[in-house]
């Protein structure tokens, strides 16, 4: 088994009011509509999620992740750490208001998956799993943005 990680941050504009923007990434039973490829998602304890996620195989390699997240929420921020599981996420995410309708985000996340590969293939396998990880963050902010500013009025 390897563990394999890749990054994404972005920062981008929600045309959406602080409170409302900042309220959805801080609480995961909003913004877990927006993972396109979430099978279960539970709170276990306050600001404490078990989330798995459907089996993805490629290249001959299939993985479940099934993992556990702490949230932890302040003024103008939300930052998040794994527990346990076979996925690793950590990352903040930072709010600026612009106006009463315009939010910035600064968003960074990290994700490390325990793939079932020797060490040796996982030098192979690192690039193309660190570029679905960033292309799945991706996804999900799109998603985010989308649902914040069509989605939820």
């Amino acid at each position: 088994m390897a563990w394999i990680e890749g990054t994404e941050e972005q920062t981008f504009v929600v045309n959406r009011g602080y409170d409302e923007v900042a309220n959805y990434f801080s609480d995961p039973a909003e913004f877990k509509r927006c993972l396109s490829d979430l099978e279960s998602a539970e709170e276990v304890e306050p600001m404490v999620w078990r989330w798995q996620l459907k089996e993805k195989s490629e290249k001959g390699i299939t993985f479940r992740a099934d993992y556990t997240v702490a949230y932890k929420a302040s003024d103008g921020e939300v930052e998040w750490e794994t527990r346990q599981g076979n996925m690793r996420s950590a990352g903040v995410a930072r709010f600026k208001k612009l106006s009463d309708e315009r939010t910035e985000v600064n968003y960074r996340e990290t994700i490390a998956t325990d793939l079932p590969v020797a060490r040796l293939l996982a030098k192979v396998f690192g690039p193309i799993v660190a570029r679905e990880i960033r292309r799945g963050v991706g996804s999900f902010l799109d998603a985010s943005r989308e649902w914040l500013e069509h989605g939820s009025k």
